[in-house]
């Protein structure tokens, strides 16, 4: 068991200790009644796979199946035996080597094997030896399992031509007793994991009887102000009130630990107003001054302190150079702004203002910015009171890409990452992302890795505040990337949403507190993909947008609101398909399955309603940070359908109040995306870096021109006709 996750997640409950209790005499009375489990395996034959397949080639050479993916579809088809009842999940195993690796794998079963819905399995890593791989069918295809006959079995490999696969030894066999023990340890760790959700869920939905409505900094003290609701109160609840600090490291909805509870501040209460004050000292490098400190009204109830209010953030403290803060002023105002993503120096500044760009994004990864120790080329610097060694050769060449817009007059985003490497994994990434995830959350339960990430987040905050033109300049901060789809963009392993949701938020108000320090104009941005209702996600991996801000709202409303925007990604309704005026699965109300720009005026709505405005009823901005249209350069209609899906995205933007900018994904074509070409551009040469314009590029630099009716008049009737 990992201990530290125990001692993450806080006290086990007596009916967790009951639970594993249960669990280990279970597995220990299956482990006496099934001793010999690998007398039950039952061999799969491989071999003539190739007989019933698509786009793969099939050799057998002494018990070794070798596999060619021929193109971007490859599965094949075997039959799956009875399977007898066991009182252990059934396994499917073999061994592979595979130099390349393979993701996006899906397992079908049962009759109608083309049609029915498909399960995802898990990735095979890249294997240059011989590796075991199971799958625990009981998961996976229970239909499998209980069937009692023979069943069709479809695996698809992935959708890149050209993987190499190589297969032997397949089996499915009685899970063993080692996996029987890992399994009830995950069990286990689900279980803690229900908790916690149900502890965030009434601390989200619970009735308090105080509040801290406002903390300013005044004369060297943090001044609280708040009120007390209940209208019998006694007076000994009102002597014991105390105001204390939550950690950085801490989930507001767990139990205030001891040393928490060390420092606390006493209230004054005036009775006839049921109102309540509080100064905490706060000088410059008070740890009461920390990112992500948050503060909470307590009483004392039975020797045991209590929470009265929710924890409240305060705003962020300017940074305190005058100076600075002038150098810093507000970026001209946004509306329907034609930008850009995967800004890099091989752009010239003079091409980005030819293109007509107001808004661009960049990528930025965030790990192995800061360490503690010393490492070559890195430079000393204090941070939050603590001194580190700061990456500065990686920063300049991150310089150059910032600068670039930056010099054309462009308002530039940063898109903060965490790559993911479960064989590496960086000191600030959460130790359960999974190896399925691109990138991983940062780890925001252990105060260590809480002081990292704060103090890369306040590096990158002052360096690109604007007050050093050398470096350039960020305003807006899109926090991870596509965090509905999270198991893919932002992994912490599989968590109930109310958890996911507690460490992400915890995330934003980071970058949000480093961010405006430096710069009162920044703005931090929640990524969205295109899949803001859906009802078929993945159990504790993905989950619904429109859910996703609903609960970010209300801790807005909670914990104290600060300025976020979203960073929305409409992508048509496939990918594959640029003329999203034909897609289906939209509509125009706030339970659509999905918003792309055919109905991008349902989010221009949501924004508008009361409960999403910020506290003081500011519409909050939607920037639509990544989007493309497929079209390959040498498919005219293709091309043709992208350059009037272009010119039609702008009559829908400018309907949106709330739509800041849209940074088109991507300026050129990209040979790693699966086959689409988004590009404005082609595929980059050696001949032309920035690949072949395609006639999107010239589309796109005349719209918000003069010349913008000439190429609406040429394209009209592709959307009209269609």
């Amino acid at each position: 068991m990992n201990r530290s996750f125990t001692r993450r997640m806080g006290r086990l409950t007596l009916a967790t200790v009951l639970f594993t209790a249960w669990l280990i005499a279970s597995a220990s009375l299956t482990f006496s009644q099934e001793p010999n489990v690998q007398s039950a395996s039952i061999p799969i034959d491989w071999s003539s796979i190739g007989q019933h397949s698509n786009q793969i080639a099939v050799t057998e050479e002494q018990g070794t199946i070798s596999i060619l993916a021929e193109g971007s579809d490859p599965y094949f088809r075997f039959q799956m035996p009875a399977l007898p009842k066991s009182t252990r999940d059934w396994i499917l195993e073999l061994e592979y080597f595979c130099a390349q690796g393979i993701t996006r794998m899906e397992w079908r079963s049962g009759p109608g094997i083309h049609r029915p819905p498909a399960a995802a399995l898990p990735d095979m890593p890249s294997a240059e030896g011989w590796t075991t791989y199971t799958l625990n069918l009981n998961q996976i295809a229970p239909s499998v399992v209980h069937a009692n006959r023979e069943l069709p079995i479809r695996i698809d490999l992935g959708n890149t031509p050209g993987i190499r696969l190589q297969v032997r030894s397949v089996v499915v066999r009685p899970m063993n007793s080692e996996e029987l023990r890992r399994r009830s340890e995950a069990e286990h760790e689900r279980h803690v994991k229900e908790e916690l959700a149900t502890q965030i869920d009434r601390y989200q939905s619970r009735t308090w009887i105080a509040r801290i409505e406002s903390i300013g900094l005044d004369a060297g003290d943090l001044h609280l102000i708040g009120s007390i609701m209940s209208d019998d109160t006694d007076a000994s609840l009102i002597d014991s009130t105390h105001v204390i600090a939550r950690a950085p490291a801490s989930i507001s909805a767990v139990r205030l630990t001891d040393q928490e509870t060390i420092q606390k501040w006493p209230v004054v209460f005036d009775r006839a107003t049921r109102r309540f004050q509080a100064a905490i000292p706060a000088a410059e490098g008070s740890p009461w001054m920390q990112p992500g400190t948050r503060f909470q009204l307590v009483h004392q109830t039975d020797g045991q302190w209590q929470p009265m209010s929710p924890a409240v953030y305060p705003p962020p403290v300017f940074d305190q150079h005058a100076s600075l803060r002038q150098a810093s002023p507000q970026t001209k105002p946004l509306h329907a702004a034609k930008g850009l993503t995967c800004i890099t120096n091989r752009f010239s500044s003079q091409q980005l203002v030819d293109l007509g760009l107001e808004h661009a994004s960049v990528n930025l990864v965030v790990s192995g910015l800061v360490s503690r120790t010393e490492r070559p080329g890195w430079e000393r610097v204090k941070v939050h009171g603590q001194w580190w060694w700061v990456n500065e050769p990686r920063l300049k060449q991150q310089d150059r890409d910032i600068r670039t817009a930056s010099d054309a007059g462009i308002i530039v985003a940063a898109i903060l990452l965490i790559p993911n490497s479960p064989r590496n994994p960086a000191p600030i990434a959460h130790p359960q992302a999974s190896a399925a995830g691109t990138y991983a959350m940062p780890n925001l339960n252990d105060p260590q890795a809480v002081e990292q990430y704060a103090a890369a987040l306040e590096v990158l905050a002052r360096r690109y505040s604007g007050s050093f033109p050398q470096h350039g300049r960020l305003d807006h901060w899109i926090v991870h990337n596509e965090v509905d789809y999270g198991w893919q963009w932002t992994n912490m392993g599989e968590q109930p949403m109310d958890v996911f949701m507690d460490h992400y938020v915890r995330s934003m108000r980071l970058v949000d507190s480093a961010a405006r320090r430096h710069n009162p104009h920044a703005r931090v941005f929640v990524s969205l993909t295109h899949r803001w209702n859906t009802v078929d996600n993945q159990h504790w991996k993905t989950y619904a947008p429109k859910k996703m801000l609903q609960w970010l709202i209300h801790d807005s409303h909670l914990e104290g609101d600060f300025p976020w925007g979203i960073a929305y990604h409409p992508y048509p309704q496939s990918l594959w398909k640029a003329d999203f005026w034909n897609d289906r699965k939209v509509t125009d109300d706030f339970d659509t399955e999905l918003i792309t720009i055919k109905n991008l005026q349902v989010l221009d709505r949501f924004m508008h309603l009361d409960s999403t405005r910020t506290a003081t009823g500011d519409l909050r901005a939607v920037i639509c940070s990544e989007q493309g249209f497929h079209a390959d350069e040498n498919d005219p209609e293709q091309l043709e359908t992208q350059a009037a899906a272009l010119l039609l995205t702008w009559q829908k933007l400018r309907q949106c109040p709330s739509i800041l900018a849209f940074d088109y994904h991507r300026p050129s074509d990209h040979p790693n995306e699966g086959g689409l070409r988004l590009g404005l551009r082609g595929l980059p040469s050696n001949e032309d870096r920035l690949g072949k314009p395609k006639p999107a590029w010239e589309v796109y630099s005349a719209i918000g021109t003069d010349r913008e009716s000439e190429f609406v008049r040429r394209y009209r009737s592709v959307w009209e006709s269609k």
